[in-house]
């Protein structure tokens, strides 16, 4: 017979285990319900709702500081492909086949490393066969990731396996990776500015091409064509090398972004913002329109611009045409507004016999300088005490021992300072240069210097942005060549412009900060940012440095380049009372690329700015290879360039 105490106490203990389960569920209840209730909302929400971004407005448009549009938007005919829900990996690759012969795709750009990845879709049971087992245990002991052993059998495909490709495949294998570039479920943009014939093709079949068809859609237009187009760049899918840079900036892989320079440099100004919507219960509602992206107005003057490129055309054609010019290809010229400001960048090349716009070259090339630099050189004596302002210097031909003679152009007897810049004196700087050295020179002796005097010339033309960055809002601006060797000869030849070498744009910087009493300024192109017509940022002139030099100094050297355009060497150049410096160097060339320098050539530069009181432009040229050594003639382009160029830019003087 079961005892009724103990049973009464196993009711009561299994009673208090109910009650204190109960307690908790309610507890729990009260958690989830009143205090976590806004989270689980919007976990609710998450799941049973979905954001999508669309890109229904336009990339802000460029103007030249006049507000003439340079780029703009326009609506251009469009294939398009959007994947259909399971079409399998083969019948997306089937598919690309057979649409690849009714478009013209520049598959050129195909990679390599995407020929790779193709031919592994293909053959991934064959490479599978090549990795070793270490790299196969590795994988299996999570040793690597997939990521990594999937790179491990992509680096096993070897040229041999993707030149089975020929031209056929490569066409189809690289519209495949159009097809698949991006997320799968985002629609893919496979051409813009299609003909009107593959327009009509793939609007037509639309329902027999399975994810592709046509529409209109916004792409970049550039008013002028080819003029100034390397320096405002283009707009494009995002490189696969840039991914993860976009993405976490918030991109998608099927967006467009700007590619190079301009475009490129002011992404974050030029794009817009997507419509944001929220998809409820089947219905679109807008939580954020599309905003247009700021447009962004430049200091390039799109006239003075076409003017400048076709005077520039038209004297390389000339220049090329001439005797003695057999190396000679291009020329590059810019105009600035002293304060930095670009006005007009040209660059014109002869490429097969056709003209190219390689007007970017103004800050990636580099030319060894030549006679231009010296007045820097005269304020480098000036400013160490190794010359005075009105000094007398005899202009001879020096000779240090075992080396040839080291003249000017001709003997200038005895030569004041400003003369010597007048009539561009090596002489004069070589002098002055062996005594920032603190040497003592004799006829056909050896010659010994204080090589610190490398450091002291070079921390001045810095001053004046020779050899270093501009501040140009460009990529890949080039800071130019410095000379590793050292000793006595080479500085000599480094105070008169033949040894480092510089890009055009260095060169106007350089004499811009002649023309603004030795106050350098950051080059730029963009002038202000606009937004509904509206300027909303202007940019000012920024000062980089001031340099510390005597403001007696600055202007004897001042004198000095004003004596070479009203009877010095620059005297036939400008048709505008000007200040200027003419230079010429030896350069070379390797004119069969096979890494060796094989010709010597000759080079000429020019710098100049104006008015001279009050200076408001400075104009920089340089035109490499210009002529052989072995002639006298050189076919005068500088001056020919300068000349036409100073005869139309009254406006800006």
């Amino acid at each position: 017979m079961i005892n009724n105490n103990s049973m009464n106490k196993k009711i009561t203990f299994l009673n208090i285990i109910l009650y204190l389960l109960f307690f908790v569920i309610l507890v729990r209840l009260f958690y989830l319900q009143i205090i976590e209730r806004n989270y689980y909302l919007e976990k609710l929400s998450n799941k049973t709702n979905q954001i999508i971004y669309e890109d229904t407005s336009l990339r802000g448009r460029i103007y030249d500081r006049n507000k003439k549009i340079l780029v703009d938007n326009q609506l251009v005919m469009t294939i398009i492909y959007q994947k259909e829900d399971n079409i399998s990996m083969k019948d997306e690759i089937k598919l690309a086949y057979q649409i690849s012969s009714k478009i013209d795709l520049n598959y050129h750009k195909l990679t390599t490393s995407y020929l790779k990845d193709f031919f592994l879709l293909n053959h991934n049971d064959d490479i599978e066969k090549r990795v070793g087992l270490e790299d196969k245990n590795k994988l299996k002991k999570r040793m690597i990731s997939n990521s990594e052993y999937y790179q491990i059998k992509k680096s096993l495909v070897t040229k041999e396996d993707i030149d089975i490709y020929d031209d056929i495949d490569k066409k189809a294998i690289y519209l495949y990776y159009l097809m698949n570039n991006g997320y799968s479920y985002m629609e893919k943009i496979i051409k813009e500015n299609c003909t009107i014939e593959e327009f009509m093709y793939f609007g037509e079949n639309n329902h027999n091409l399975h994810g592709f068809d046509t529409k209109y859609q916004y792409g970049r237009v550039y008013f002028y064509n080819n003029t100034l187009k390397t320096i405002l760049g283009n707009v494009g899918f995002i490189p696969s090398e840039n991914k993860d840079y976009y993405l976490n900036k918030g991109y998608s892989l099927n967006d467009k972004v700007g590619l190079s320079n301009i475009e490129m440099v002011y992404e974050d100004i030029l794009k817009s913002e997507k419509a944001i919507y929220l998809i409820r219960n089947n219905e679109k509602i807008l939580v954020r329109e599309a905003l247009k992206g700021k447009d962004i107005q430049l200091t390039i003057d799109i006239n003075l611009q076409k003017v400048v490129d076709d005077i520039l055309e038209d004297e390389v054609k000339r220049a090329k045409a001439s005797y003695n010019s057999k190396y000679y290809n291009h020329s590059y010229v810019l105009i600035s507004d002293t304060y930095g400001g670009i006005l007009a960048m040209s660059g014109k090349e002869i490429v097969k016999g056709k003209i190219v716009d390689v007007a970017i070259g103004n800050i990636t090339d580099t030319v060894t300088p030549g006679s231009v630099v010296k007045a820097a050189s005269m304020l480098v004596g000036y400013d160490t005490g190794a010359i005075k302002i009105g000094e007398v210097i005899k202009d001879e031909c020096i000779k240090i021992k075992a080396t040839p003679k080291k003249c000017s152009v001709y003997t200038m007897g005895y030569i004041s300072d400003i003369n010597a810049l007048a009539f561009s004196s090596n002489v004069y700087q070589f002098k002055t240069a062996i005594r920032v050295g603190k040497g003592q020179y004799h006829y056909n002796e050896s010659l010994k210097l204080d090589l610190k005097a490398f450091d002291t010339y070079r921390d001045y033309f810095a001053r004046f942005g020779l050899g270093v960055t501009t501040g140009i809002d460009l990529p890949n601006e080039s800071r130019g060549y410095k000379g590793s060797n050292r000793n006595a000869g080479l500085l000599l030849n480094f105070a008169i412009g033949q040894y480092d070498t510089y890009t055009n744009i260095q060169l106007n910087q350089y004499i811009s900060t002649i023309a603004r009493d030795g106050n350098r300024y950051k080059m730029h192109l963009l002038d202000s940012i606009m937004e509904k017509g509206n300027i909303i940022k202007k940019i000012e002139p920024n000062l980089l440095n001031t340099i510390d030099i005597s403001n007696k100094y600055l202007r004897r050297v001042q004198e000095g380049l004003k004596a070479v355009n009203s009877y010095g060497s620059g005297k036939n150049y400008s048709l505008i009372k000007s200040a200027g410096k003419t230079g010429t160097s030896e350069s070379f060339v390797d004119s069969d690329n096979d890494g060796k320098i094989d010709h010597e050539t000759i080079s000429v530069n020019y710098v100049m700015y104006a008015p001279i009181n009050n200076p408001k432009v400075a104009i920089s040229i340089n035109s490499p290879h210009i002529s052989l050594p072995s002639s006298n003639y050189k076919y005068p382009i500088n001056q020919n360039v300068i000349k036409r160029i100073t005869k139309v830019i009254n406006q800006y003087v």
